[in-house]
């Protein structure tokens, strides 16, 4: 979560001023002012399936622009390094792995998260108080409303607004995954002032795209994901894959085409929080992939045709 939040579309003034300024909404509002000001370094720990990894994280805010480097501390040495159109990975081998998109979007970049937009998929609140890495946060919950979405729980800074821990929910509200500091290091920076309370509600606004030609519909697809991106990348073996993401303002999944599959993956696994379901259609490797339920990947899979299948 920390390096990339979810892609939102345009909200209407009037609609942002209709719905309750609460203090939950607040909070989120000033973490979103935080992630983009403030730089900062740390170590964080991260758990999953009783699995602990611990990792470095640098922050900085140059000319605007998020960069950031992931490090692992603990098992083989990888890294993730985030800046401008392009995400550099270094795998236990050594070897760099350069991801760049060719889409006028940023790639990866943050985006902020408007509670306001979230309202008919998800409940937020302001649950209590806890201490992370020695430091007094207030905790804020995301929460989904149904089975086909994940949703979030952070732990917000008082003093600066930043998430200092984040929980990957599901449902009933039972952590998946958590990812949280154990120190955090401030780099010649101020807090993040809270939100006024007669401030008016601060409107968020994805950069527009435009949506490259495809051959492929999505229908149906998972209640409430829309597509808001369609790109395309260049494989390992120089092969054209088509990459889509459907987005329902908060969770996130991709759906790789690749052409010239014959014996592809089909069905559903998982990594860690990752679910990925796979199909093959009219010779094309089809997968979708996404920190969402392994239905919801499954049913995104089931959904793909070519523009010409008739099938309803």
């Amino acid at each position: 979560m920390l390096l990339g939040w979810c892609l939102l579309p345009r909200v209407s003034a009037q609609v942002a001023d209709a719905i309750d300024l609460g203090p939950a909404t607040r909070l989120l509002d000033r973490m979103n002012g935080a992630l983009r000001s403030l730089d900062y370094q740390g170590t964080l720990v991260y758990l999953i399936d009783n699995r602990l990894e611990t990792l470095h994280l640098v922050h900085r805010i140059e000319h605007g622009r998020v960069q950031e480097r992931l490090v692992s501390m603990s098992g083989p040495l990888r890294s993730v390094t985030r800046e401008r159109d392009r995400v550099t990975c270094v795998m236990p081998n050594g070897h760099p792995i350069l991801v760049k998109s060719q889409s006028r979007r940023a790639f990866m970049q943050p985006e902020p998260i408007d509670p306001r937009a979230l309202s008919d998929r998800y409940r937020t609140e302001l649950l209590d108080s806890a201490r992370v890495a020695g430091r007094e946060t207030d905790v804020v919950a995301i929460r989904p409303l149904d089975e086909v979405r994940y949703g979030y729980q952070f732990y917000l800074d008082r003093a600066t607004g930043l998430p200092l821990k984040s929980d990957l929910i599901d449902h009933r509200g039972e952590a998946i995954e958590q990812l949280l500091f154990t120190s955090i290091e401030l780099s010649g920076t101020t807090a993040a002032s809270p939100a006024s309370a007669d401030a008016p509600p601060p409107v968020f606004a994805a950069p527009p795209t435009d949506p490259l030609p495809t051959s492929w519909r999505f229908d149906p697809r998972p209640a409430g994901f829309e597509l808001t991106m369609h790109d395309v990348m260049e494989g390992p073996q120089g092969a054209q894959i088509d990459h889509f993401v459907f987005s329902d303002r908060l969770s996130s999944y991709s759906v790789y085409i690749e052409g010239n599959a014959m014996d592809g993956f089909d069905g559903v696994t998982r990594i860690g929080a990752v679910h990925a379901a796979g199909r093959v259609v009219d010779g094309h490797q089809v997968i979708a992939v996404g920190e969402v339920p392994a239905g919801t990947v499954a049913a995104a899979v089931s959904g793909v045709r070519s523009a010409g299948d008739a099938t309803p």
